[in-house]
């Protein structure tokens, strides 16, 4: 009789470490999924695969003129949004983890952001009376939806890197004289070097703005480099709880549900004004929320 499935080795933390994340609200039919696919020959990666070209095509009914593009590109964007979650999960379930899958996953979401975002401000622009306006508009949204998730990024990858339970991602992946020396051993491949690069293209100034604004956060909190001061920093699970409306889940989501509200402005203007006044206002109550702690 074959042993039962642990599904614990989906997690990327370790019981104990784990906080509420608001994300799991749309996460829950992972398992069922998982359940299907692990006796399945489907890898992880090709999930990511699919979920890219769920992406694209969501992409293709937004900026098309069909009567249910708004219905389509919703359906599509979150037939991505729920491929994208149990990849991973499906790759810790079998212990298929990889460098490889990590920078695919993140090249998946920048391209689709990129284009989703790109035609529903095409879509809105062609019907506004002031498309200028609308094109600012969607290009701060895009640029807010990138930042907000690298906030959520490195912090959460500050916590497992601190919990030192999941070793794919890095807090900085910019390109070391290590990555070079294992693409000539042959030890990493020229695929992944290449995504490693486009991700610190892509998404290396937004990592080195938030890392800015997490060094200066540290100085008016008065933090001090101590395994108890990084502890209360990187570890508030409290913290982390709030963040969750950040990730790049929930933007998703939010796009879903507004899309089939028929509300594209709307959501790109929560995404500019909501969503960046949230996550300036959630730093300023961590750095006092650390210096109260400091105090006690």
């Amino acid at each position: 009789m074959a042993d039962p499935i642990d599904f614990r080795k989906m997690e990327k933390l370790p019981e104990g470490f784990r906080f509420f994340d608001v994300n799991m609200l749309w996460y829950f039919p992972n398992r069922w999924a998982v359940r299907l696919l692990y006796p399945l020959p489907i890898s992880a990666n090709q999930l990511t695969m699919l979920a890219l070209g769920m992406g694209l095509m969501s992409a293709a009914f937004y900026v098309s003129n069909a009567e249910t593009a708004l219905m389509w590109g919703a359906v599509f964007l979150y037939g991505k949004l729920f491929l994208d979650n149990i990849d991973g999960n499906l790759a810790r379930l079998r212990g298929e983890e990889s460098r490889l899958g990590r920078f695919l996953d993140s090249f998946s979401d920048f391209v689709v952001s990129v284009l989703v975002y790109g035609a529903i401000t095409f879509r809105m622009a062609q019907d506004s009376s002031n498309p200028g306006f609308i094109w600012i508009l969607g290009f701060l949204a895009l640029v807010s939806s990138l930042l907000q998730c690298s906030y959520w990024v490195y912090y959460y990858v500050s916590y497992t890197d601190w919990v030192g339970s999941y070793s794919k991602n890095r807090p900085d992946e910019t390109v070391t004289k290590e990555d070079r020396q294992a693409v000539e051993s042959g030890e990493m491949t020229g695929a992944v070097f290449f995504l490693q690069k486009f991700h610190v293209i892509t998404y290396g100034w937004q990592d080195a703005l938030i890392a800015t604004l997490d060094r200066v956060s540290r100085q008016a909190a008065d933090y001090q480099e101590s395994e108890e001061h990084r502890k209360r920093w990187v570890a508030d699970k409290t913290f982390l709880t709030r963040m969750g409306p950040l990730c790049v889940c929930t933007n998703t989501m939010a796009l879903v549900v507004l899309s089939l509200l028929n509300q594209l402005e709307l959501f790109l203007v929560l995404v500019v004004f909501l969503g960046n006044g949230y996550l300036l206002a959630l730093q300023v109550w961590k750095i006092f929320r650390f210096k109260k702690s400091s105090a006690n």
